[in-house]
């Protein structure tokens, strides 16, 4: 899909299936535009920069709602909750890796043009 926008940068999430992922581009794809940080491939998505990745997506949700026009991606989102103990994701029972790739997408994004 990369490929017929333009080859499009792919920003990949490393964490946890990631590198699978990471792998398939690369070795299966040759794909070149893959987002890197400090030389290593994939967006590492972590305790520390978790919370400014959510509130940037709850912040798009009210100043450009035309950005989200998934209608799963809006329900992931009707359910993303805070726990008790400060974490943050799906509520039980629901899934949260629409928002997550959302997410992931707009810190690149926002990471991106800071470099220009």
């Amino acid at each position: 899909m990369a490929r017929e926008y333009g080859e499009a940068m792919i920003a990949v999430e490393r964490n946890n299936h990631g590198s699978a992922v990471l792998a398939y581009l690369g070795a299966v794809e040759g794909y070149a535009r893959v987002y890197a940080s400090h030389g290593v491939a994939g967006w590492l998505t972590t305790a520390g920069n978790k919370p400014a990745m959510v509130s940037r997506i709850g912040a798009l949700l009210e100043e450009e709602s035309g950005l989200f026009f998934s209608r799963r991606l809006l329900a992931e989102c009707r359910t993303f909750v805070t726990s008790q103990g400060g974490r943050t994701g799906a509520a039980q029972g629901s899934h949260d890796d629409c928002l997550m790739a959302m997410a992931v997408a707009q810190a690149v994004r926002a990471e991106m043009a800071g470099r220009r």
